[in-house]
């Protein structure tokens, strides 16, 4: 039997198992390109067996990651559930504060000054409790690339401008002379 709960109209929705729920928050990977994945937290609406309404987080027609073959229950476990994924980077939902910077080493690997960002593979970053993975960042201003070239080793701060939106405020290569 079906029964009709609400008069919406089409809604967004995702497989269950794409959901990766650490007890405060609720994110799904969504695939850049392939190889390239960024966490996004998501709210969440009416459910199924198989699927659960996205209110926020997740527009129509973007791929979410849905295999996602586990369950976590609490924020404790979201670190070594999220390290499972040998195949790809990936990052975990851990809160971090508004406006607190994170810093991080990596190498830089795309730079797109037309959209203000860059991809960079970088190390585990112990205050997000993120593994190493390769994702892409937003920029603070175009002026932090200048001096700056793809393969180039790098130190940078970032902080969360918006849930989901990391942004870098400074950047330097490792090797001064690397960028030259």
């Amino acid at each position: 039997m079906e029964l009709q709960v609400s008069g919406k109209g089409p809604v967004v929705t995702v497989p269950i198992s794409a959901v990766i729920d650490s007890g405060t928050r609720q994110v799904v990977l969504i695939q850049l390109k392939e190889g390239r994945f960024e966490p996004r937290e998501v709210k969440l609406g009416a459910r199924s067996d198989t699927h659960v309404e996205v209110q926020s987080g997740v527009k129509e027609g973007e791929q979410v990651v849905v295999s996602a073959n586990f369950l976590i229950d609490a924020e404790s476990n979201l670190k070594a559930a999220i390290g499972g994924f040998a195949s790809g980077p990936t990052a975990t939902a851990t809160p971090a504060t508004q406006g607190a910077g994170h810093q991080a080493q990596g190498v830089l690997e795309e730079m797109d000054s037309a959209s203000g960002t860059v991809s960079l593979a970088h190390g585990a970053i112990p205050s997000l409790k993120w593994p190493a993975m390769t994702m892409q960042f937003k920029l603070a201003n175009a002026a932090l690339l200048k001096d700056l070239k793809p393969g180039v080793k790098v130190a940078f701060e970032f902080v969360e401008r918006a849930p989901g939106e990391w942004v870098i405020t400074r950047i330097q290569p490792l090797d001064p002379h690397a960028g030259h």
